[in-house]
């Protein structure tokens, strides 16, 4: 018994010394890691302290003579921090002040910095590099930032989508169409915004761009569907005449977004008549999104069309109005696709079967 015992003290002994150790260990790294960061803190409310009047000065009045002098004097391992405090107020702020802080990001040494992270090892710092410049809109970065598109890294590549866009260059306009189909939807859709924040010159600019590139013509009648204004119609109506069936339905699909005038009714209701089953949908869903009464004897032929134009005509009908609904029922009664379709409105409408 008593060599049992022995054998657990000598076993237990050391077990307890090596656990009191690594706790006290554990216990000491917990209270370096926090004065640490107290250190850090202080250190941090201190620079604030002493950069925050001169950033706001320079946000607030641009670089002054005297601002300018204060700004070179800052220290080297400073610049990282200032140039913290002169990004903040661009998430979301536009205008003069941009410029402001371009030029204290120039004047620092802060543009060389984020030029030269853009090949950093390190992806996040890539990704921070290229999201400064376009928050500046430092033009001069613009083919450093094109070739961020290509990085290895999907946030780095992220970031210089938003930049590209930011810079507001219509040289990036290729670049920008070319990565459209690139990696998830969620990379899509800040390629859309990225052209929608190039301005009212990106449509004129994408004009001329499918007219070298004619293959990409449905997919610039696609994005002025997203982003277009009314300078968008007149190209779009041009390509309501293309020989390819699937840029007549973009087209289409687009002025119904936009929003249908006088000019355009005469095209899309031609539209309902197109040689291509999809383009005859597109006019039928843009007729009911332009709500125009007028167009509801022509929908209703359409019933008896292929199943999608069909449809299509039927969901329009429904949007307009008595008169849409006063075609649905003469039509509610009919065997066939036609009767179907009509029926299956009138009961989305609020009316069961039994009234249609």
């Amino acid at each position: 018994m008593s060599e049992a015992a022995e054998l657990l003290r000598l076993v237990l002994l050391p077990f307890l010394l090596f656990c009191g150790s690594l706790l006290t260990a554990l216990i000491a790294y917990l209270f370096i890691q926090r004065l640490t960061r107290e250190i850090a803190e202080k250190r941090r409310q201190a620079m604030i302290a002493l950069y925050r009047p001169l950033i706001d000065a320079v946000t607030c009045f641009g670089v002054t003579a005297a601002l300018r002098d204060r700004l070179e004097a800052a220290p080297p391992s400073h610049r990282r921090f200032i140039g913290e405090l002169l990004l903040a107020p661009l998430r979301t702020a536009r205008g003069d002040i941009v410029t402001h802080v371009r030029e204290a990001a120039q004047t620092v040494g802060l543009t060389k910095d984020w030029l030269a992270d853009l090949t950093h090892r390190r992806w996040w710092r890539r990704a921070d590099g290229v999201r400064a410049l376009g928050a500046v809109e430092e033009r001069s970065a613009l083919s450093a930032v094109l070739l961020a598109l290509d990085d290895d890294h999907e946030e780095v590549r992220a970031a210089a989508v938003e930049a590209a866009g930011r810079l507001g260059d219509l040289r990036a306009l290729p670049a920008l169409l070319g990565h459209l189909g690139d990696g998830s939807r969620y990379q899509r859709a800040r390629v859309i915004e990225a052209l929608r924040n190039l301005g009212p010159a990106v449509t004129p600019g994408l004009v001329e761009f499918v007219r070298c590139r004619p293959e990409l013509t449905r997919l610039a009648a696609e994005i002025f569907g997203m982003i277009g204004t009314v300078a968008a119609i007149d190209p779009l109506l041009e390509w309501c005449d293309d020989r390819r069936g699937d840029v007549r339905a973009a087209a289409l699909h687009a002025i119904g977004s936009l929003g249908i005038d006088d000019r355009s009714y005469y095209f899309v209701l031609r539209g309902l008549g197109d040689a291509d089953p999809h383009a005859r949908a597109m006019a039928a869903r843009a007729l009911g999104r332009g709500r125009r009464e007028d167009a509801v004897s022509y929908l209703a032929e359409r019933l008896d069309d292929e199943w999608l134009p069909a449809a299509q005509a039927a969901g329009a009908l429904q949007r307009l109005g008595a008169p849409g609904r006063a075609a649905l029922e003469a039509r509610a009664r009919d065997e066939g696709q036609a009767g179907d379709l009509a029926r299956q409105m009138l009961w989305t409408r609020g009316l069961g079967p039994a009234q249609a």
